[in-house]
Formats: C-alpha cells, structure tokens, sequence
C-alpha cells in the first residue's frame, strides 16, 4: 500500500472559490465585479457565520507582477495575499493559494508567449514564481494555508508532460518549505489522478465537480454542441451523451483507495440551468462526496454559480447587506 501524505485537514473543508486576484486587468475585455483586486474581509467573515472552512483563491500570476515581466513580483500585490491568509487565520477558514493563470499557461486562452508544457522558460518562471510564495509564508501552518500548482492542465501541460512539470514546481517549492501541503489538480483538465504521486508526502490531488455538462454548463456559448432544451435531475432518457458525477468520482476511485487526499477543487452551473434543477442536482454531488469523506468548493461565491448575486431569473433573493442572496442554495451547501 502507498505511503499517505504525512499532513492532511483534520477537517473536511467546504466552501468556496473567492475571485478577487482571478484575472488581471485585461485590454479588451471588462472589468469584472468579482475581480476586485483584493478580498474584502466581509466574505471570511460570512463564511465563518454560515459554518464554511475553506476558501480557494485562483490567481492570475500577472495580477501580482509589475508590467509585462513574469518575474518582477510586487511587493504591494503579494501584500493582498497576504492580507487574505490573515483573514483566513481570523475567521477560521482555510485559505489555498490557487495558481489559475500560471507564466506559460491559462486553460481560458493560449496567449501566454512560451508554452509551460514545453517551454523551459516559462518552466523557470513559473518554478520563480513557487519559491518566492514559498519563501514569502514558509512557516505559516498547513492549517492555514496551502498552495493548488496550478489550474485544470490540458493542451500542452497535459498528458505525459504533466508528471515531470508537476515534479519540477514540487521541487521548487519544497526546496523553500519542505512541509507545505500541496495540492495538484489532476490531469487532463483535473479529470485523471496523477499515479506518480502516490504516497508523495503533504501532496493531495484535486478534480471537478462538473458532470455531466448537459447540466453544468447549459446556456454555455462555448458549447453550443449541448442540447437546447432545459434540463431535468436526473435527465430524462435521450438528452445529451452525459458524463455523470459517478462517472467522475469513479476515476479518482484509484487515488482514494491509495489513501490519497482528493477534494472537488470547483463545482457549479450556470445561471441557464433552472433553479430546481441545479439543487437537485448539487444535493446528489453533494451527498456522493460526503459519503466519502471529499472536500469542496463551489464556483464561486459572488457570481454565476455563487450564492450571492448569481443573476438567476428564477430565484426569489433576498438582500444580504446589499447583496441578493440565493438562500435556497445556501442552505442546502450548509446542510453538508
């Protein structure tokens, strides 16, 4: 039997994808309210009073550098970080450091000039990159803190590239703080567990809660191949070619039962998919991964897929120091 990670959560953590480091200013596209260049301490504070623990931040690596030079890290951005790790302490809810945008890779776009899954220069920079969180908050406890290399690899980053790229940026950090827990999202888009972790100490694996698609990521117009019609939970015989959440789960069955730490690193749909659908839906997720013991986080907490301002037309809100609250949703998160 493989070696288990010698540190782990005591508790399951539930909770939710913070977005305030999630894109960096971009020409072209709109500011997003979500993004608000740091994280407001009024979002620890209502998860500590909803009973929620853990908090995942994607970041852009760009939001926290100077101009166009991925190595250049501002001392006045990292400080964000930290202002939102401290909260965390505050409140009780864990914090992971989530490297959505990471130099040489993006799952959104292929703008990044060097591709990381080939490239040693963007290999080198996104390994910089590691240690300087590294050394920044070496000492601070797993209990608060832990880092998610980076965000769903496919493309170049996937694939037989991904193991040793993974290998490399453990290195990178482990070399700064040899006993931060490290989660890694699996491969192939965090669908895949990564085998050659097995019984790697302080390193656990992370996959999505998004299945099937028909349900998730209706309305989608980057999938405009998915059914037209509202979906049903469960779905009706004939709608879609669905891949199901046991579907999911069942190819990280082999990591559990390596004793591996696994957690659902995101979860959600959209705002297209009727209200009853979504809960429904969620309930059956939600009961599959606390059987087994899995932590979560939805995507997100302010937005499309969140419990605050999600812009659904067929939610009765209600306001939540000035923001709409889909309490329907709320409660049944907390229920588990």
């Amino acid at each position: 039997m493989s070696e288990t990670s010698d540190w782990t959560p005591a508790a399951r953590w539930r909770g939710f994808n913070l977005l305030g480091l999630f894109r960096a200013p971009t020409e072209g596209l709109a500011p997003d309210p979500r993004v608000a260049g740091s994280f407001p301490e009024w979002e620890f504070e209502a998860l500590e009073a909803w009973g929620f623990n853990f908090a995942r931040l994607p970041v852009d690596y760009r939001a926290l550098t100077t101009g166009d030079d991925w190595t250049n890290l501002d001392e006045r951005k990292l400080s964000l970080l930290d202002e939102a790790i401290e909260l965390g302490r505050k409140y009780g809810v864990h914090v992971q450091v989530a490297m959505h945008r990471i130099p040489g890779y993006c799952i959104l776009d292929q703008t990044e000039a060097f591709p990381l899954g080939t490239s040693p220069v963007a290999q080198e920079a996104a390994r910089r990159l590691w240690a300087a969180l590294s050394r920044r908050w070496k000492g601070v406890p797993n209990e608060t803190l832990s880092f998610n290399l980076l965000n769903e690899p496919t493309r170049h980053v996937a694939g037989a590239n991904y193991p040793p790229l993974v290998r490399t940026l453990l290195d990178a950090i482990r070399a700064e703080d040899p006993a931060r827990f490290v989660v890694v999202d699996g491969n192939d888009c965090a669908s895949k567990p990564v085998e050659e972790l097995y019984g790697v100490s302080s390193v656990g694996q992370a996959f999505r809660g998004y299945a099937p698609y028909e349900i998730t990521h209706y309305g989608a117009p980057s999938m405009p191949e998915l059914p037209k019609e509202p979906p049903t939970w469960p779905l009706r015989p004939g709608y879609g070619s669905p891949w199901m959440p046991e579907d999911a789960l069942g190819l990280f069955r082999p990591a559990l039962d390596a004793g591996e730490f696994c957690m659902v690193g995101e979860f959600g749909c959209r705002p297209e998919t009727p209200h009853d659908v979504v809960l429904a839906w969620m309930e059956h997720c939600l009961e599959l991964w606390k059987e087994l013991g899995l932590g979560w986080a939805l995507w997100n907490l302010r937005g499309a897929f969140g419990v605050l301002d999600s812009g659904r037309a067929d939610v009765r809100y209600e306001d939540w120091r000035g923001h709409r609250l889909d309490r329907g949703m709320l409660d049944l998160l907390r229920r588990f």
